[in-house]
């Protein structure tokens, strides 16, 4: 099989995060970008430094978008239109108009789109998505997904604070997991309290929480934080309930994973193991890339995940739940 060529845009942190998962995964990496970063990132690594945009693009199998949110759209669509592939790091876009323009792009184009929502290759929360699809945990069920972290530095988007800062970035990650397991939101109530200004400051402390209804009808709260300090730099924890039981998970510590109900003896270990999420994560696109099977995220999922989080920051500013429909329905 041929080595795949891709395109890293980027060489923050996730852009690092990514590089050493297309090592990992065999493939062949030039990186590109505008802050002058990226010879630095590509020696460490053993990949190729592209001078532009164009010159990274040139022949790439695929398109690994790591810079700031706003610059999402302009890249995707220049990828888009070199033939490439695209893998977009979360979210896929500023607001849904610009996610829906970029999904449209690659359909019209036939090029694979993949939004990079890494924490649904966690095999603990894959898990619990083949544990609620199996029906294992009955039925109305009620969810609490907790995602906190250290906020080290501003964010770089080119949202604004009326945009809903920690409610359209870090809540992507329990909106995601909330929208995979229990399927279309049709209705998000949300409130924020801290430090929502763009750009936040160093250590911005800030909570943000969204009452999701599914169409289901299950229920999933999501709490996201900036804590003050680095330890531990994320954490995320849930607490899945229905008729059939309840799962608690908590990554700080993922040896104390407790179950009742009839989910006891059906769960399995949960916990990390094997190779690291974004290695899962950049192995299935890969795959994906060159024929193989299409991996557990695809585009639409990505407009969904802005949808819900744009949602939720109207929320919060207007004081109002917000509808949303259900995509496909009359």
């Amino acid at each position: 099989m041929r080595r795949l060529e891709v395109a890293l845009i980027g060489a923050g942190l996730i852009a690092r995060l990514h590089l050493e998962a297309w090592t990992a995964v065999g493939a062949a990496v030039r990186v590109y970008s505008t802050d002058g970063r990226a010879p630095e990132l590509a020696r460490e690594f053993g990949a190729a430094a592209a001078g532009s945009l164009d010159e990274a693009l040139d022949g790439a199998d695929a398109a690994d978008i790591c810079t700031p949110t706003g610059s999402h759209r302009e890249i995707a669509l220049a990828a888009i239109a070199a033939g490439a592939g695209v893998v977009c790091e979360k979210p896929l876009a500023a607001d849904t108009a610009e996610a829906e323009e970029i999904v449209a792009a690659a359909e019209r184009a036939g090029v694979r789109l993949y939004p990079a929502h890494d924490v649904r290759f966690d095999p603990a929360f894959a898990r619990l998505h083949e544990l609620v699809a199996s029906g294992r945990l009955g039925k109305g069920a009620v969810a609490r997904f907790d995602v906190s972290g250290y906020h080290p530095r501003p964010w770089t988007g080119h949202l604004s604070a009326r945009s809903g800062g920690i409610l359209t970035d870090q809540m992507l990650h329990g909106a995601d997991l909330a929208y995979w397991i229990f399927g279309d939101v049709v209705r998000v109530y949300a409130q924020y309290q801290g430090e929502i200004a763009a750009p936040a400051p160093e250590g911005a402390v800030a909570v943000g929480t969204a009452v999701l209804t599914h169409a289901g009808g299950a229920l999933s709260q999501i709490v996201s934080r900036w804590t003050a300090t680095p330890d531990p730099p994320a954490r995320i924890s849930l607490k899945v309930t229905g008729t059939g039981g309840t799962v608690v998970y908590d990554t700080q510590w993922p040896q104390q994973v407790r179950a009742t109900g009839d989910a006891v003896g059906k769960i399995g270990r949960f916990g990390y193991v094997g190779e690291l999420p974004f290695v899962t994560e950049i192995r299935e696109f890969a795959r994906a890339f060159q024929g193989g099977p299409e991996p557990r995220i695809g585009a639409r999922d990505g407009i969904a995940a802005v949808r819900i989080t744009q949602a939720a920051a109207e929320s919060a500013w207007t004081g109002r739940a917000v509808e949303l429909p259900v995509e496909g329905a009359a």
